[in-house]
């Protein structure tokens, strides 16, 4: 587990990993939001850009993605 940890470090670090999401909630965000903090490890999963979240099925956080998330909830 430990070594997983590393290498998604050294991927967010080398700027190849720029948004996070929730598996289970289909949600993405910023990497430094504190949602995201919050989310357990086995939901996390990672997005080189937001266009691949999106393309996923992903929706905007509400806390650090105010404006796409409303420009997203007004097409319902």
């Amino acid at each position: 587990m430990m070594h997983i940890k590393v290498s998604v470090v050294r991927v967010i670090l080398a700027g190849k990993i720029c948004y996070a999401g929730n598996r289970r909630l289909k949600i993405y965000g910023m990497l430094d939001c504190a949602c995201g903090k919050r989310m357990k490890m086995e939901n996390r999963v990672f997005f080189a850009c937001e266009r691949e979240a999106v393309e996923l099925g992903y929706r905007p956080c509400a806390r650090c993605m105010k404006e796409k998330y409303a420009s997203w909830s007004r097409k319902f």
